[in-house]
């Protein structure tokens, strides 16, 4: 069955407007999760998940360039029907989801996590059950029968925008796969939301990012130790 990356995205980040374009080692941030997701065997494509606002605009056209598909919604808070809007326009069995603040996403966890879900038959599978990856290496996976049943069950306006929330709030009414880390590293913040994160996300990607290649989580706590013991942080 289909499995496609979800890029959930767009431009009106409150503390960090335009943060999905702006430059980590002179490409957009959004091009570094797509590029990560491109790397998974097996894809059958990529979709972008925006609203249609107009200021997504140059991100939609960017993300076209790019050979994305591309969904708009007209509602900013409605993750269900945004999903939705992807599962029609892509025909998928399953997506991958990522959320734009995560140009950290790990192709290689998401396979794993991957296989998890497909030999449970799940509806979802995740490795925030029992926090243990840093924030930013959050992982997602969904089938389209649970976006459905979301679309058509939840009528609260907040259930709707933290879907993903209310299903693992109610895990036990799906079939969930999980994931944990053999290292807690859960204290770790490495997604990009405020001028500050998306300064450390700059250093680390003028450090590690290789074209052609990504680097994984054990490069990135590699790097930011080396950088602690050099600024004398214990």
């Amino acid at each position: 069955m289909p499995v496609w990356g979800l890029i959930q995205a767009r431009m009106g980040s409150s503390r960090l407007p335009g943060k999905v374009m702006m430059p980590l080692a002179g490409h957009p941030l959004v091009w570094h999760i797509a590029k990560r997701l491109h790397t998974m065997p097996g894809l059958a494509g990529i979709v972008l998940a925006t609203t249609t606002d107009p200021r997504n605009d140059p991100m939609v056209e960017f993300m076209k360039g790019e050979g994305a598909t591309v969904t708009r919604s007209p509602y900013e808070d409605d993750i269900a029907d945004r999903l939705c809007r992807a599962l029609d326009a892509t025909g998928a069995d399953t997506f991958v989801k990522v959320n734009a603040d995560c140009p950290l996403f790990d192709p290689d966890l998401a396979q794993e996590l991957l296989a998890k879900f497909q030999a449970a038959n799940a509806d979802f599978a995740t490795n925030k059950l029992t926090p243990s990856y840093p924030l930013g290496y959050s992982l997602e996976i969904i089938g389209a029968r649970a976006i459905r049943w979301c679309d058509e069950h939840l009528t609260e306006g907040s259930d709707r925008e933290m879907m993903i929330k209310w299903i693992m709030d109610h895990a036990g009414d799906f079939t969930v796969a999980a994931m944990q880390s053999p290292v807690d590293l859960s204290s770790l913040n490495l997604t990009v939301d405020t001028p500050a994160d998306y300064e450390l996300m700059s250093q680390i990607f003028s450090a590690l990012f290789v074209p052609g290649t990504h680097f994984g989580l054990a490069k990135v706590v590699d790097y930011l130790s080396v950088e602690k013991v050099a600024a004398g942080v214990p």
